[in-house]
């Protein structure tokens, strides 16, 4: 059962973002000046909070809670 993101920490969605565009778990890192664990750190998170269980899941809740936009 999705969660509401309103819980998502800004940089939650930064990572959540960063997965939506197809980025790696290191590009992400990457972009964002944060070590790859800190993004596993951050996805694991984000998926709890979303009741996702994979990462196309929690971008798939992300975009439909409004957290995350495509454009």
């Amino acid at each position: 059962m999705p969660r509401t993101t309103s819980s998502l920490t800004p940089r939650e969605r930064q990572v959540l973002d960063g997965v939506k565009e197809g980025n790696s778990n290191r590009m992400v890192a990457r972009l964002l000046g944060i070590s790859e664990r800190t993004v596993k750190v951050h996805l694991h998170s984000i998926f709890i909070k979303l009741g996702a269980a994979s990462r196309t899941e929690a971008v798939v809740e992300g975009i439909r809670s409004g957290c995350i936009t495509l454009h």
